[in-house]
């Protein structure tokens, strides 16, 4: 299994900390120009538990959209695993919005959201 989507390489997927003083508090993995050249893709994110439920997720999904849209992305898409509605509740709240689109895998159905910017 590849851990980037068909046409993109290694090299076109960043890993991004984010840290409170020396503490790792959140990972993101983000490729850019996917599916194409005015979309970025969040393949995960994830904070420490920590800071969940204090806003410091939201605050950062909210940073890296007013940054993507300084670069000239104009949407930014992602998928949370079907039936997790913690995951489903922040992302909505992060204004993403369902696509319709769903993916299947051998483990579990990935709900595609996209939020424009």
């Amino acid at each position: 299994m590849s851990a980037v989507p068909p046409g993109k390489a290694a090299s076109d997927k960043y890993y991004v900390g984010y840290y409170a003083g020396e503490k790792l508090i959140a990972v993101l993995d983000l490729i850019l120009r996917f599916p194409d050249d005015d979309t970025a893709l969040i393949g995960f994110f994830m904070t420490d538990t920590a800071v969940q439920n204090t806003g410091v997720g939201s605050g950062i999904i909210g940073k890296l959209s007013a940054y993507l849209k300084r670069l000239g992305f104009t949407s930014i898409r992602l998928g949370w695993v079907k039936g997790n509605p913690q995951a489903a509740h922040f992302w909505k709240k992060n204004r993403f919005i369902e696509t319709g689109e769903t993916r299947a895998t051998d483990r579990y159905t990935a709900v595609a959201a996209k939020r424009m910017l």
